[in-house]
C-alpha cells in the first residue's frame, strides 16, 4: 500500500514539477562552463589570461577606478578584478546591469559588452527564478524540494529484490526493448546521479529560502556575517586600501572582489584569492578593511576555517561541482542534463502504462452474460494472471473472451487473490503469468509466491494451461512462471498442453498459444490474424442503401454469399478483412516511387505491390518518402486489423447480411471497413471474412419472448434474432428501436410492419431523435414503458441490447437498474436473460 502511494506521488510530481526541473537542469548545465564560453566568444577577455601567463602586472585599483569611473555618472558599488582571466573583470555602478562595465585589468580598456553575456544572464534568471522574480524563485525552490522527494522515493521504488547484485544497481540493460529498456535507463542512471542530485538539492536550497540558509548555518556551526560599525565615518582611500591588499602574497596577480559599503561607518568587505591558491576556484579569503586608512580589521582565511565553515563558504562551488575541480564540473553538468532524460523517460513510462491500462480495459469482457446452451451447467474455468505492465492481464481477458464465446462459464482473477482453497475447487484453469526482471514475481504476485507456493496442497483434480511472459535477456527467463508450473506439478495438477513461453511480444509463441485455445474452445480470438490467407473467400452479392436522404451517414445493407459449409447462429459476428481504396493506394505508391503493378514476394506469396499495400496501414500520401526496397517497406507496414459487424440474417436465409454505416476520416476518405464494403469492393467480387461465434448474444435455450433494444446499425443483431425466431415459430416479441428521422431512417420498416401484422412482434416502440423539437431516445421509450417492462420480465422475457455503448446502451442499462433494481438485473445477467452486443 505504501509503495503504491509512493509510486503515485512519484509519477504525479514527475508530470508536474518534472517540467520545471528539466528546465532547471538544462539551464544549469548551460551555465556550467559560462566563463570558458565567454572567453571563447570574446577575444579581448581571452587576452587577459594571455597577459597573466606572460607575467604582466595588472593596473592598480586606484587607476582602474579613476579610468572606469570617468565614463559613469553613478557611484561605484563593486569592483571585481580577476588578473588570471578566469572570470571577467567588471565594475558595477549603481543603476543595475545597464551600468556594469567589463574591462581589461591590464590596460583598463572597457568592453562595450561581452558577447554572450546577455544570454547567460537570461539563463541564470531562468534557472533561479524562471524569469518571474520572487514568485519564480519560490517555484524553483519548491521544485528543488520535489527533486529531493524524487531522489528518496525513486531509490525506494527501484530497490532491487537482489540488492546484493551490483548489476541490478548500476548496469543499464542496453539490449532490452520497449518499457523494459526505458525502466532500466530511468532507474539505473537515476542511481548513478543520486549522490549528485542530493548535493544539488542541499546546496540549491541555500538561494531559495532564508529559513533553510539560517538553519544550515546553525547546523554547520557558522554565523551570519554582520559587518562591524566604525567609529565615525571615513572617506574611501583606494591608495591605502590597495597597499594593504597588495601586501598579501599573490593577491595582485590573483583575484580581488571589492565591495564598497553603502554607509560611511561600515568597513570595506573584500574577497581575495591568491594566484597560487591550491583550493577550489571559490575558496576566497574574506577581509574587513577600514576604507579611509586601509587598516585590516578582520581576516577570515579559507584555509583556517573548520569543515562547517568551509562548506558554508563553498556553497556555490559545491552546487556547480567546481569544489572537485574540472571532473566535478563535468559530472554536475552531465547530471543536470540527465534531468531532461528522466523527464522524457518518465513521461514515456507513464504514457505506456496508461496505454496498457486502456488496452486491458478494452480487452475485458462482460463475463456474466453466459450461454447456458453450452457448457454453462459444467464447472467454470478459472483464468488467472500475474502482470507487471498489463500485458499478461490483457492476454488473460482475451482468453476469457474466447472461453465465454464458446459458451463456457469463466471467472477472471489476479494471481494475488488466489488461495489454495480456490485452486482445490477448480477443475480447469488458464494461467497467464509474467516474470519481472531476472526471474522475479511481479509486484502484485509476491504475496502469492510467499504464501501459496510455500505450502503443499494436493490438486489432483486441476487441469491447467500456462502462458509465460518474460525476457530472454535475463538468465532466469520466465523464472517465476516456471516456479508456479513446477509447484502445480508437485501438487498433482495436470497440464492440458505444454507451457508456452513468450519472449517480449514474440508473435509465433502467441500464435501457438492461440492454436491451443482454439483447440480447447473452437473459437478464434478477436485479435487473431485477419489476413486474406487466414480467412475464407466470400462473394459480395448486393449492396442496398437503406436510408437515402438521411442526415446521418449512409447505411448500407451488404449481402454476402458464404463459402459452402459455413454455418452461423443469430447473434454471431462476421470478421471482415478490409482493404484500402484504390485511389489512396495509387496516391501513396506514386508518392513513394513504387510501381503498383510490380510483383513482390511478401507474406509467403507472390502478389502485386498494389494488392499487398491495400491490406496495410498506409501513411498519408503527403508524408511518404521515397521507397528503395518495396518488400522491406511493405514488411514494416502493419496489417489492417479486421472489422467486425453483427450479422443481420439467420442461417435459414442462406446469405449473410450486414448493416454498415459509411463513415469518413478527417481527410474525407471513407472508413477502411465501411468504405471497402460500401464503395470499393466490386459486386460479385471476393470479400475475405469468417464467422466469429458470439454465444453471449445467442437466443436463450428456452426460447422465451425477447425484448429487443437497439439503435442505428444495432438493428442488425436484433433483426437476426427476430428472423431466427420467426423461422423457428417462436413469436410474440417486443422491439424498441431508435434512429434520426422516420422519413429516412426507418430501417426495415416494411419487414417490421409485416411482423406486427403476423403478431411475431407483439409490440414496437420507435424513437426518432431528430423529429420534433424534443429529442427522443430509446432509453426514454423504455422508461415510459417501465410498468410493461416489469410485466414482461416477470413473465420470463429476455433482454437483448445491440448498438452503441456510449449513450444508448449505457442509458438503457441505467433505466433497467432504475426500473428493475440492481439485484434483479444482476440475477438476469446470471441467468443469461440480459445479453448485450454493444460497440
Amino acid at each position: 500500500m505504501f509503495k503504491n502511494v509512493l509510486f503515485q506521488v512519484h509519477w504525479f510530481l514527475g508530470i508536474t514539477a518534472g517540467t520545471v526541473l528539466a528546465l532547471m537542469g538544462l539551464t544549469g548545465a548551460t551555465l556550467s562552463f559560462e566563463d570558458e564560453l565567454l572567453r571563447a566568444l570574446n577575444p579581448g577577455f581571452a587576452a587577459v589570461a594571455t597577459q597573466h601567463a606572460d607575467g604582466q602586472q595588472a593596473l592598480p585599483l586606484s587607476t582602474l577606478v579613476d579610468t572606469l569611473g570617468a565614463s559613469s555618472d553613478t557611484p561605484l558599488q563593486r569592483l571585481r578584478v580577476d588578473a588570471t582571466g578566469q572570470r571577467p573583470s567588471v565594475a558595477r555602478f549603481e543603476g543595475g546591469r545597464d551600468n556594469w562595465v567589463y574591462f581589461d585589468p591590464y590596460t583598463g580598456e572597457s568592453f562595450s559588452a561581452l558577447r554572450g553575456q546577455a544570454f547567460f544572464d537570461f539563463m541564470e534568471d531562468l534557472h533561479r527564478r524562471l524569469v518571474a522574480g520572487e514568485r519564480g524563485q519560490l517555484v524553483t525552490g519548491i521544485c528543488t524540494i520535489f527533486l529531493l522527494v524524487f531522489v528518496l522515493s525513486g531509490i525506494y521504488l527501484r530497490w532491487p529484490r537482489q540488492w546484493w547484485n551490483w548489476r541490478s544497481w548500476f548496469a543499464v540493460e542496453w539490449k532490452h526493448r520497449g518499457r523494459s529498456f526505458l525502466w532500466s535507463l530511468h532507474s539505473v542512471i537515476g542511481t548513478w546521479v543520486l549522490p549528485v542530485y542530493l548535493l544539488i538539492v542541499l546546496t540549491g536550497l541555500w538561494w531559495s529560502f532564508d529559513w533553510y540558509r539560517d538553519g544550515l548555518t546553525r547546523v554547520l556551526g557558522g554565523e551570519r556575517e554582520t559587518p562591524a560599525v566604525l567609529q565615525g565615518e571615513g572617506t574611501l582611500n583606494l591608495q591605502r586600501v590597495q597597499a594593504t591588499l597588495y601586501a598579501l602574497p599573490g593577491v595582485r596577480e590573483g583575484y580581488i572582489d571589492l565591495r564598497l559599503p553603502a554607509r560611511g561607518d561600515r568597513p570595506l568587505t573584500v574577497r581575495v584569492m591568491s594566484a597560487t591558491s591550491t583550493h577550489h576556484d571559490r575558496a576566497h579569503d574574506v577581509l574587513q578593511l577600514d576604507p579611509s586608512s586601509g587598516a585590516l580589521l578582520e581576516q577570515r582565511a579559507y584555509g583556517s576555517l573548520d569543515a562547517g565553515g568551509k562548506v558554508l563558504t563553498s556553497m556555490f562551488a559545491l552546487h556547480s561541482g567546481s569544489f572537485f575541480g574540472l571532473p566535478g564540473r563535468l559530472i554536475v553538468m552531465l547530471s543536470s542534463l540527465m534531468m531532461v532524460l528522466f523527464f522524457v523517460t518518465g513521461w514515456m513510462l507513464y504514457l505506456d502504462r496508461r496505454a496498457k491500462k486502456r488496452a486491458v480495459r478494452a480487452s475485458r469482457v462482460d463475463l456474466p452474460a453466459l450461454d447456458v446452451t453450452g457448457d454453462a451447467g459444467g464447472p467454470a474455468w478459472l483464468v488467472s494472471f500475474a502482470s507487471q505492465s498489463g500485458q499478461a492481464e490483457q492476454l488473460a481477458w482475451r482468453a476469457a473472451g474466447q472461453l465465454q464465446a464458446a459458451g463456457m462459464r469463466v471467472q477472471v482473477q489476479p494471481l494475488a487473490r488466489l488461495d489454495v482453497a480456490t485452486l482445490q475447487q477448480t477443475e480447469r484453469a488458464l494461467f497467464v503469468v509474467s516474470t519481472f526482471g531476472d526471474g522475479e514475481a511481479p509486484d502484485s504476485a509476491r504475496v502469492f509466491e510467499r504464501k501459496v507456493l510455500a505450502q503443499a496442497q494436493a490438486l489432483p483434480g486441476l487441469g491447467y494451461a500456462m502462458l509465460a511472459l518474460g525476457d530472454r535477456q535475463y538468465a532466469r527467463f520466465c523464472g517465476f512462471a516456471r516456479r508456479v508450473e513446477t509447484w502445480l506439478g508437485e501438487q498433482g495438477a495436470a497440464a492440458l498442453f505444454p507451457c508456452v513461453e513468450v519472449d517480449g511480444d514474440d508473435a509465433r509463441a502467441l500464435q501457438r498459444w492461440q492454436q491451443h485455445l482454439v483447440a480447447l474452445t473452437g473459437i478464434e480470438a478477436l485479435e487473431a490474424d485477419a489476413s486474406p490467407s487466414a480467412l475464407q473467400e466470400w462473394s459480395l452479392m448486393e449492396r442496398v442503401l437503406l436510408n437515402p436522404g438521411s442526415q446521418g451517414g449512409a447505411i448500407w445493407q451488404i449481402t454476402l454469399q458464404p463459402p459452402p459449409g459455413t454455418g452461423w447462429q443469430a447473434g454471431d459476428i462476421l470478421q471482415v478483412a478490409p482493404r484500402q481504396g484504390d485511389a489512396h493506394v495509387q496516391a501513396v505508391l506514386h508518392a513513394a516511387g513504387v510501381d503498383a503493378d510490380a510483383w513482390v514476394h511478401v507474406d509467403g506469396a507472390t502478389v502485386r505491390v498494389g494488392d499487398a499495400a491495400a491490406l496495410r496501414v498506409l501513411p498519408d500520401a503527403t508524408q511518404v518518402q521515397a521507397v528503395h526496397d518495396a518488400v522491406h517497406w511493405l514488411d514494416e507496414l502493419p496489417r489492417l486489423p479486421p472489422r467486425e459487424y453483427s450479422i443481420a440474417s439467420c442461417a435459414a436465409d442462406g446469405t449473410v447480411q450486414l448493416v454498415v454505416r459509411l463513415v469518413y476520416d478527417a481527410a474525407g476518405r471513407a472508413g477502411l471497413g465501411s468504405g471497402w464494403l460500401a464503395h470499393h469492393a466490386p459486386v460479385a467480387g471476393p470479400v475475405h471474412a469468417r464467422v466469429r461465434r458470439n454465444a453471449g448474444f445467442h437466443r436463450h435455450a428456452d426460447a422465451p419472448p425477447m425484448i429487443l433494444i437497439g439503435n442505428g446499425t444495432g438493428i442488425a443483431g436484433l433483426r437476426s434474432l427476430l428472423r431466427e425466431a420467426h423461422a423457428a415459430g417462436h413469436h410474440g416479441h417486443w422491439l424498441l428501436f431508435g434512429e434520426r428521422q422516420q422519413a429516412c431512417d426507418a430501417l426495415y420498416a416494411d419487414e417490421l410492419r409485416d411482423w406486427q401484422a403476423q403478431r411475431h412482434l407483439a409490440r414496437v416502440d420507435l424513437a426518432w431523435s431528430r423529429d420534433g423539437e424534443t429529442r427522443l431516445y430509446v432509453q426514454d421509450l423504455l422508461r415510459a414503458a417501465s410498468a410493461e417492462l416489469r410485466h414482461w420480465i416477470a413473465d420470463g422475457a429476455c433482454l437483448y441490447v445491440c448498438g452503441s455503448l456510449q449513450g444508448m446502451a449505457q442509458g438503457v442499462d441505467d433505466v433497467l437498474r432504475e426500473t428493475l433494481g440492481e439485484d434483479a438485473l444482476d440475477a438476469l445477467l446470471a441467468e443469461g436473460r440480459y445479453r448485450r452486443d454493444v460497440y
